[in-house]
């Protein structure tokens, strides 16, 4: 109940506050991922991120984290396709 009164009075997704990843994708070139767990692959053309019980890997070119912290990270690059699958 709390949670609803609170996303009526807010214009932030209830995920903000709930502790569930949230990704923002800005065209095909960057990507903001908050609810970072840890990183299980890393190259140019793939990064494979741990976000709560799922895994995101992007594909693409020239990839890499531009920032990176407990909370989250910014993949930039040229992504040319996202995936989502069970955390390993």
């Amino acid at each position: 109940m709390k949670k609803k009164a609170f996303k009526e009075r807010s214009d932030f997704p209830i995920e903000y506050f709930t502790g569930e990843p949230h990704l923002e994708l800005y065209g095909n070139t960057q990507c903001v991922v908050d609810g970072l767990k840890s990183v299980l692959e890393y190259s140019a053309e793939r990064i494979k991120l741990s976000v709560g019980k799922r895994a995101v890997t992007f594909i693409g070119q020239d990839l890499f984290i531009n920032s990176f912290s407990p909370e989250g990270a910014v993949v930039e690059g040229f992504i040319a396709a996202m995936e989502f699958s069970d955390a390993c």
